[in-house]
């Protein structure tokens, strides 16, 4: 019997069908199995979490539909701490039943970056390494000095930082440049019984800047005068511009500072002012 005959006979073609009928069912179970595993057909639309905190996110009978994954937080001060921020999907979005739905939630703590050393860098430099770390550009101040465009000095909130301090991310930076001319010389004025802002009009008049400041008991800026400064005033000396004064207040209210200064040693009182 030949090939051609084998195939003809009804053994064969028996033998044929039942095997194009067990493909068929097992092909058939197969796609049944894979529809319902994949939930073929079923739609779920994803609710909008954004402004939600977890709790209320959780008593939601929609999200019981979904996985939910906290995969991030992000501190943001104009939210909620520990609401969400962001989704994926996006609400409204059509996705089958189960689907994982990830959320970044509003971070309780702002996040910290080092501060970056930024001294001695140009302006440009600096800048940019700011940017780098998610810190703010704040004022810039010049003063005389031969580094020309160089950071001399770095603050937050008027207060000296250095490098690796942890801070804000997103806070406002200082920076003190030089303007590259020497700085000439001044005399170390008498600023003893002025108030705040009456000696920082007169340092900045000579080219000298405050550094630190520092407040009694019962004193603020309001009601300020200078009980102290560093360096202090002697008679004649001068010194070079751009140097920094540290000043101490008292509140011009309470304390007799005609009475303080006639008790003060005699280089540290200008000629003009009358002695006891």
């Amino acid at each position: 019997m030949n090939f051609i005959q084998f195939i003809t006979t009804r053994r064969f073609l028996k033998h044929l069908a039942y095997s194009i009928l067990l493909f068929i069912v097992i092909a058939w179970v197969t796609l049944m199995i894979l529809k319902m595993y994949t939930r073929h057909d079923q739609v779920a639309v994803t609710p909008n979490f954004v402004g939600l905190s977890m709790e209320q996110v959780n008593s939601l009978e929609t999200s019981k539909d979904f996985e939910l994954v906290i995969v991030d937080s992000i501190y943001d001060y104009t939210r909620t701490p520990g609401s969400v921020i962001s989704q994926d999907p996006l609400p409204d979005t059509k996705v089958k039943p189960g689907r994982s739905i990830y959320l970044s939630l509003v971070s309780y703590v702002p996040e910290q970056v080092s501060m970056p050393a930024l001294t001695d860098l140009s302006l440009r430099r600096a800048k940019a390494l700011l940017q780098t770390y998610g810190l703010k550009l704040g004022s810039i101040r010049v003063v005389a000095d031969m580094a020309e465009n160089a950071v001399l000095k770095v603050t937050v909130k008027g207060r000296n930082v250095k490098p690796g301090t942890p801070i804000r991310k997103g806070s406002v930076v200082d920076l003190v440049i030089g303007s590259g001319k020497g700085a000439g010389e001044a005399s170390i004025p008498f600023l003893i019984g002025k108030s705040r802002e009456a000696a920082r009009i007169e340092l900045t008049r000579l080219g000298f800047v405050i550094t630190d400041e520092f407040y009694s008991e019962g004193c603020d800026s309001t009601n300020a005068s200078v009980y102290e400064q560093t360096p202090v005033y002697i008679y004649g000396k001068r010194i070079v511009g751009g140097t920094g004064f540290s000043l101490t207040y008292k509140s011009g209210e309470d304390f007799n500072f005609d009475e303080y200064i006639s008790k003060l040693i005699i280089d540290t009182i200008p000629p003009e002012t009358p002695l006891p």
